[in-house]
């Protein structure tokens, strides 16, 4: 049985505008999630254009400890800086509340006539 996977969010914060180390212009930011069975998910290439919000986007994850890599990357590919966040707990799979049994009563007479009663003003 596959673990259940956790719809998340995963968005990006910028900074104020800086030179490029390289002097080649900025192109993109490279975004690699890894969640906590070690899957490596393809990277997704963010360029604040995204909807319907900008650098952000959503994958699924399993549930527990992982870590995102963001490495913003200039025209030429060259690399301009790396940022690494781990998150712990990406949520929790959809619950519910079980049946765990079923009650039959008797109902006296009188009860029953009040029911009907009730039900009939209705």
């Amino acid at each position: 049985m596959s673990a259940t996977l956790i719809p998340v969010i995963v968005a990006i914060a910028k900074g104020a505008s800086i030179n490029t180390q390289t002097g080649a212009a900025f192109a993109s930011t490279s975004v690699v999630v890894t969640d906590s069975s070690g899957t490596l998910q393809p990277a997704v290439l963010l360029t604040g254009v995204e909807t319907p919000t900008a650098w952000a986007f959503s994958t699924s994850v399993n549930v527990g400890a992982g870590t995102v890599v963001a490495t913003d990357l200039d025209v030429n590919g060259v690399t301009l800086g790396t940022v690494s966040q781990t998150f712990t707990e990406a949520g929790s799979p959809p619950t519910f509340l079980p049946t765990s049994g079923i009650t039959v009563t008797p109902v006296s007479a009188s009860i029953a006539e009040a029911a009907a009663k009730a039900a009939a003003k209705r």
